[in-house]
């Protein structure tokens, strides 16, 4: 059986704010259920799924509708100790009430599904009624269960709270603009742009997630939603009630992430080779050299060379392997990985009307024009590419003053 569901090791996902959340979080709770050891037709998945889809289902209808706009919606699970628990977080700090259900009601049983079949169950409201989660255990049947025992279960604090993110400001315009780095940098990646901004015109502020830079050593899960929420404490700390975003690679999908979670407050999107909010598929080789990087900085350097056509001088990818080492976490670098690679909420952006100007890479041939073409155009009605002959998937280190000159005329319109 697969050891690790023997680690206890939690897991997170971003989910939907719609009637879609159900289904994601079904498929992917089973999913990684398996992926841990227990069969996916056994009972004790059996119920983990249903219930799982149960809470997910009541925090859309009650806690965070989303007619109302969108919020942020996250699942945790946690095995361990011989059980396997599921935390859905939601912004509503106001915990369930399990009511007698009306049998005759189309639905309204959710919770008391789960008082029935769960171990256990509660809600936990997380620090200054920043929302809650509600959770629950459901202890593993000894046939279903690895040989080796599992260890204590360690899944009980809440998902960390939002913090405005360390940061500089560059500028002092009246235009505010977040950047948001990549998979493989901190904010310093966009350093070689600080010469050229036009601070009269904008005011630029460079966060670090939390595992990089000056928020190497600061706790998270490392989601995609919690990427959003602290972006948005940043912008509240700063007092920015609107502002344009720019993100490049992940930093694109962790973009889209904010724009959907704080409706009205962005004006403007720029990806710099953007990771769609599809995720990326990948084949089995080229996860094992993703999934890899983390621990090998050879696989490090061999992507960046790929995603730059294998055209670049070699003290620059060795240099910019040590600039990631260097700044990023280990755990947190691999955890990201999961997050903007397996993470598909492209349904909730389709048809989106905040203009959205996509420069790809000529030379990036993972994020390539075509891609660009097939994803960001397809699904924002207000979206425009320009591609950057010159660069790759680095164009803030490969082409630094076409890419100021598009950025900023874009966002100046």
């Amino acid at each position: 059986m697969n050891t690790a569901l023997t680690q206890a090791l939690p897991a997170g996902h971003d989910l939907p704010d719609s009637p879609l959340a159900p289904a994601v979080a079904r498929r992917w709770v089973s999913r990684l259920l398996a992926s841990r050891g227990l069969p996916p037709d056994g009972d004790t998945a059996a119920v983990v799924v249903q219930l799982t889809s149960e809470l997910v289902t009541n925090a859309v209808l009650h806690a965070a509708p989303w007619e109302t706009g969108r919020r942020p919606l996250s699942i945790r699970v946690v095995t361990g100790g011989g059980e396997v628990r599921v935390e859905v977080h939601d912004p509503d700090p106001v915990p369930p009430v399990l009511r007698e259900p009306d049998w005759v009601a189309e639905n309204g049983r959710g919770l008391f599904l789960v008082d029935a079949q769960a171990d256990r169950w509660g809600a936990e409201t997380h620090p200054g009624g920043r929302g809650k989660h509600v959770w629950f255990s459901v202890t593993v049947r000894d046939d279903e269960a690895p040989e080796t025992p599992l260890p204590p279960d360690r899944g009980e604090d809440p998902m960390p709270v939002p913090v405005a993110l360390p940061h500089d400001v560059h500028g002092s315009g009246p235009h505010k603009v977040i950047v948001l780095h990549g998979w493989f940098g901190d904010r310093t990646a966009f350093r070689p742009l600080h010469p050229y901004l036009d601070g009269d015109a904008f005011s630029y502020a460079f966060p670090d997630y939390r595992g990089y830079g000056d928020a190497r050593d600061l706790a998270g899960e490392h989601t995609l939603a919690e990427i959003s929420a602290d972006v948005l404490a940043l912008a509240d700390k700063l007092g920015w009630e609107t502002f344009s975003l720019v993100g490049h690679s992940m930093g694109g999908t962790a973009m889209q992430r904010v724009m959907l979670d704080a409706p009205g407050r962005v004006r403007r999107l720029v990806g710099i080779s953007p990771v769609p909010a599809s995720g990326v598929p990948f084949d089995a080789e080229g996860w094992a050299l993703f999934s890899g990087a983390a621990e090998q900085p050879g696989n490090r350097r061999a992507i960046i060379d790929f995603t730059t056509g294998s055209r670049l001088p070699a003290r620059w990818l060795d240099a910019m392997v040590a600039r990631s080492v260097g700044n990023s976490e280990v755990a947190a670098f691999r955890a990201y990985l999961d997050a903007w690679a397996l993470t598909d909420y492209h349904e909730e952006v389709v048809g989106n009307p905040t203009p959205v100007l996509v420069l790809a890479g000529g030379h990036d041939p993972a994020l390539s024009p075509d891609v660009m073409r097939d994803t960001w155009l397809q699904w924002y009605p207000n979206a425009e590419l320009e591609v950057l002959a010159d660069a790759g998937h680095y164009a803030p280190d490969e082409t630094p003053l076409a890419l100021v000159g598009l950025m900023e005329r874009f966002l100046a319109r």
